[in-house]
C-alpha cells in the first residue's frame, strides 16, 4: 500500500564517518554490509537505508526523555559522547518488517552502536536491551521494543503502524492498570490477528473486566509525524462482564 508507515530508528554512534561504520559493521562478523546508504544483510537479502549525520547536541536530552527507565545509566551517558548518528528507515506495516529492521538495528548496535531510538513511535532502549530483544523475536519482543502507552485524558499506544496493525485507545481513572490492558490487547492482536468488529468483546481474562471494541479515527500528530497510523484505533468501552461464550472476545449480533 502506498501509505505503508515508515521505521526509523536513530543510533548514535563513535564512528566519524559512514567508511569507519562500514568497517565496523564488516568487524563485527553479523551478516551484514554497508554500501553508500544501503544496509544490507548479506543472508536474507534484507536492506534499509542508513543516513550517517552530524552529532546532535540535543540527542542525550531527546533520549532520557525516551528512555527514563534507563535514564541514570552509564549507557545513557554514553550517548553525550557519540560523534554521529545512525538513521536506519525502512518500511514496517508487519511483523516480518518490523523484525527485520529490528535485527538491522542490532547489526548497527554491534558495530558500537550507543542505543536506539525508535523515532516511529518515540521510545529509547540501551544497547544491551535492544540485543536482548532480538534474539527473542520468536517471543514477539519486537512488541515490547516498538510500542509504547500513553496517559493522558486517555491511555493508547503508539507505534503498532509498525505492524500494520491498529492502536488501541480508552478511558480510565487507573492509567497504570488501563496501559497493562491495552499492552494485553495489542500483544493479542499482534499474536493472533484477531477479525475484529466494532461490537466485538474483549477482556483479559476469565472474571476480568469486559471491553467492547469500536474502530474510530487514529489520532492526528500532524503531517508527516512518523506517529501517525493509517490503520486506524480501536478504542475499547468497558461493559458489564458476562459469562457466556468465549471470555477472550466475541462477537455481539
Amino acid at each position: 500500500m502506498s501509505n505503508t508507515p515508515e521505521v526509523v530508528l536513530c543510533i548514535p554512534g563513535p564512528w566519524d564517518s559512514s567508511s569507519a561504520l562500514a568497517e565496523e559493521i564488516i568487524a563485527s562478523g553479523t551478516g551484514y554490509t554497508l554500501d553508500g546508504t544501503v544496509l544490507r544483510d548479506t543472508e536474507t537479502g534484507f536492506t534499509c537505508e542508513l543516513v550517517l549525520q552530524r552529532a546532535d547536541p540535543e540527542l542525550a536530552t531527546d533520549f532520557a526523555k525516551a528512555g527514563p527507565h534507563w535514564a541514570a545509566t552509564e549507557a545513557m551517558a554514553d550517548i553525550d559522547t557519540h560523534r554521529t548518528v545512525a538513521y536506519l528507515m525502512g518500511p514496517g506495516g508487519s511483523r516480518a518488517a518490523a523484525d527485520a529492521m529490528m535485527r538491522a538495528g542490532a547489526a548497527v548496535i554491534d558495530a558500537a552502536g550507543l542505543g536506539v531510538k525508535v523515532d516511529s513511535t518515540g521510545i529509547a532502549h540501551a544497547p544491551a536491551y535492544w540485543i536482548d530483544m532480538c534474539e527473542q523475536l520468536e517471543q514477539l519482543s519486537a512488541h515490547r521494543a516498538l510500542v509504547v502507552y500513553v496517559a493522558g485524558a486517555d491511555v493508547y499506544s503508539c507505534g503498532m503502524h509498525n505492524f500494520g496493525l491498529p492502536e488501541a485507545i480508552t478511558s480510565a481513572d487507573d492509567k497504570t492498570q488501563a496501559a497493562d490492558m491495552l499492552r494485553f490487547f495489542t500483544r493479542y492482536l499482534l499474536e493472533h490477528a484477531p477479525a475484529l468488529a466494532d461490537g466485538h468483546t474483549f477482556s483479559v481474562s476469565e472474571g476480568k473486566q469486559v471491553y467492547r471494541v469500536e474502530q474510530v479515527p487514529a489520532i492526528d500528530y500532524g503531517p508527516g509525524s512518523l506517529f501517525n497510523n493509517p490503520y486506524g484505533v480501536w478504542r475499547l468501552s468497558p461493559v458489564v462482564a458476562e459469562k457466556k461464550g468465549n471470555w477472550w472476545v466475541r462477537n455481539r449480533q
